[in-house]
C-alpha cells in the first residue's frame, strides 16, 4: 500500500506540473476545480486568501490602536463568540499564541446553557471585551449568545464587529453602538480566514506581533506560489492527502506535540470540511492508539499519520510507532510556536490542491445548510423530531462501551464512529468523553472520534452528510438537565431559550443523518448521571 501511495502522489504530481496548476490557481482560473461556469465563479470568489497579504498589513497600526485602547480602558480579558472559522483559530490563538503583554482568550462555541453560564461567570470575574465574529452576520449561534451577553453588558463599547461588508452585523454594530466593526475581504471563506482579521484582530488583542505573523505567512505564500512543487510545501502535502484518499487511507491520524495539540481542531474543519463532498473526504483524526507494530498496522490500514511538532517538545511517540510499523507519515517539526502561522498558510495551499486532484470544490460546503434549516423547522414547529435507530438512558458515561457491544462489534477498520456529545465542552467534559472514546476504541476495529455540539455542524458535519457512504453515529447528551435543574438563560428577541435552541440544534442533526440513511443512536445521561 506504501508503494501505491508514492506511485499515486508522483502520478498527482506529474498532473500538477503538467497542467501548471500552481501558476493557474494564482491566476485565480477556477477551471482547474470544474468546467461549471456558475461554480468557477464561485470559486473565484473564494481564493482572496492567496492575495491578502498586503491587505492585512495596512490594518497593522489600527488594529494596535485597538489593542492601545483596549489596556488603557483596562479590559483584561476577551471573549470570542464565533463558529466554525470565526473561532477556531481564535482558540488557537488562547492555547499556543498568547504573547507575553496579551490578554486571555476564550472563545465560546456551544449553545449549551451550562456552557454559556460557564463563559458568563468568566467574564464577570473581570472587564471582558467581545469580539462577535461571523462572515455572513447572521449565525444563529453567533447572534444568539450576543443577544444573551447584551443583556448583561449593556453598553456597545465592550462589542467589536468582525463581518464581511454588507451583512446583518454591520448594520447591527452600527445600530448599536459597537466599539468598533472590522469588514473582512469577502472573498475568502470562513475555514481559510485564519491571516485575515477574523485571525489577526483577536490576535492583536492577546499581543501577537502581527508584522511578525504576516511576515511568516508571507514567506510560506511565496514558497506555495513556487512552480517547482519539491520546493512548494502545500503542493506537496496536498498531493499526498490525494493519494492517500485514492488509496483508501481516507482517515487523517494527527500526531501533535503538547505545544500545538490546539491546532487539530482547526485542520479538523479545513479538511473535513472542504474534502468531505460527493461522497470522498478525508476525515482528521487526534487522540492516541496504544498498539504497535502489526497491531498499529492493521488498526491505520485506512490511515496516514502527520505529525507535528515543535523543538521545545518534541513528543512524537505516535510518530514513531507509526513510522515503525509502516504506515504511511508525513512529520514537521516547528522552530517555535510562532510558526503556526506558516502552517495556517501550508494546510490552506494543501486543502486547495487536494481538492483540485481529487476532483472537488474545497471552497463550498453544500450540506452544512441542511442541519440549519432541520434546526429552524423544529423551532418554528414545521418540522418534527426523528427517531434515532435506538434510543438509550444511562446512568453513567462509563456505560457506554458495554451498551454499544453489538455495534462495536460489527464495525469494520474501514469505518468509523463518530460520538457527537451535545453537553459542554469544558475541560472536564472533554477528559470525561476521551476516556469514552478510549473505552470505545478498545472494542472496535473502527475509528473512533469525539466531537463536541453544535461546533462539529459547522466542520466535520459537512463530512458526515456529504463524505463517504459510512459512519456509525452516537448521539449524548445530558438534556435531562435541562428540564428544570438548570435554569434556562434567555435569548432576547426570540421566544425560546438556549435551552431549546441545543436540543433543537441536536434534534436536526439526527433527523439530517436519519434522512441520509446513517445509523444513529442516542444515548441521554439521565439526571445526576456521571462519568
Amino acid at each position: 500500500m506504501a508503494n501505491a501511495l508514492e506511485q499515486r502522489m508522483n502520478e498527482h504530481m506529474q498532473r500538477l506540473q503538467a497542467e501548471h496548476a500552481i501558476v493557474r490557481l494564482w491566476q485565480r482560473d477556477s477551471s482547474l476545480f470544474t468546467a461549471d461556469i456558475a461554480v468557477q465563479k464561485a470559486i473565484r470568489d473564494r481564493l482572496g486568501w492567496l492575495f491578502h497579504i498586503d491587505a492585512m498589513r495596512t490594518q497593522v497600526e489600527r488594529l494596535a490602536v485597538l489593542a492601545r485602547v483596549t489596556s488603557r480602558l483596562n479590559y483584561d480579558r476577551v471573549l470570542v463568540v464565533g463558529m466554525g472559522g470565526s473561532s477556531l483559530w481564535p482558540e488557537v490563538l488562547g492555547k499556543h499564541l498568547k504573547g507575553k503583554r496579551g490578554l486571555p482568550i476564550r472563545i465560546i462555541d456551544s449553545t449549551h446553557p451550562d456552557a454559556l453560564a460557564e463563559t458568563i461567570a468568566w467574564c464577570k470575574q473581570g472587564q471582558p471585551l467581545f469580539l462577535i465574529a461571523t462572515k455572513s452576520g447572521g449565525t444563529i449561534e453567533t447572534i444568539s449568545t450576543y443577544r444573551a451577553l447584551r443583556a448583561i453588558w449593556d453598553n456597545g463599547g465592550h462589542f467589536v464587529a468582525i463581518t464581511d461588508p454588507g451583512s446583518s452585523l454591520e448594520t447591527l454594530a452600527r445600530n448599536e453602538e459597537f466599539r468598533d466593526t472590522f469588514l473582512n475581504p469577502p472573498d475568502i471563506g470562513g475555514r481559510f480566514s485564519a491571516g485575515t482579521l477574523f485571525g489577526l484582530v483577536p490576535a492583536a488583542l492577546a499581543g501577537v506581533v502581527l508584522h511578525d505573523a504576516l511576515d511568516r505567512m508571507a514567506d510560506v505564500l511565496e514558497n506555495c506560489h513556487d512552480e517547482d512543487l519539491l520546493a512548494n510545501p502545500g503542493a506537496q502535502l496536498g498531493a499526498f492527502l490525494a493519494a492517500a484518499h485514492d488509496v483508501g487511507r481516507w482517515q487523517l491520524r494527527l500526531a501533535l506535540g503538547p505545544d500545538v495539540q490546539g491546532f487539530g481542531a482547526w485542520i479538523e474543519q479545513l479538511v473535513a470540511e472542504s474534502t468531505g463532498k460527493l461522497g470522498m473526504g478525508i476525515l482528521p483524526m487526534t487522540g492516541e492508539l496504544p498498539e504497535t507494530g502489526a497491531a498499529l498496522a492493521q488498526r491505520l490500514e485506512h490511515a496516514v499519520v502527520v505529525g507535528m511538532t515543535t523543538f521545545a517538545a518534541p513528543d512524537q511517540d505516535f510518530l514513531t510507532r507509526a513510522i515503525d510499523a509502516d504506515v504511511p507519515t508525513q512529520a514537521f517539526v516547528l522552530p517555535e510556536v510562532a510558526d503556526l502561522w506558516t502552517e495556517v498558510v501550508r494546510w490552506e495551499m494543501a486543502t486547495a490542491v487536494c481538492g483540485l486532484l481529487l476532483g472537488i470544490n474545497p471552497f463550498d460546503e453544500p450540506d452544512v445548510s441542511a442541519a440549519k434549516a432541520a434546526t429552524t423547522g423544529l423551532l418554528n414547529g414545521t418540522l418534527q423530531p426523528v427517531a434515532a435507530d435506538r434510543t438509550l438512558a444511562v446512568k453513567s458515561l462509563a456505560l457506554v462501551a458495554d451498551e454499544l457491544a453489538d455495534e462495536l462489534a460489527s464495525l469494520t477498520s474501514d469505518d468509523y464512529l463518530a460520538v457527537l456529545t451535545w453537553m459542554p465542552g469544558n475541560p472536564a467534559n472533554q477528559q470525561r468523553l476521551e476516556k469514552v472514546r478510549q473505552a470505545l476504541q478498545a472494542r472496535t476495529a473502527a475509528a473512533v472520534v469525539i466531537q463536541f455540539g453544535p461546533r462539529y455542524l459547522h466542520s466535520t458535519g459537512q463530512f458526515h452528510k456529504g463524505g463517504p457512504k459510512r459512519g456509525f453515529f452516537v448521539f449524548i447528551d445530558d438534556f435531562k438537565r435541562l428540564e428544570g435543574a438548570v435554569p434556562d438563560i434567555a435569548i432576547p428577541g426570540q421566544p425560546f431559550g438556549f435551552a431549546t435552541l441545543v436540543r433543537a440544534q441536536a434534534d436536526g442533526d439526527v433527523a439530517v443523518l436519519k434522512a441520509r440513511g446513517k445509523p444513529v443512536v442516542r444515548i441521554r445521561l439521565e439526571l445526576g448521571g456521571k462519568a
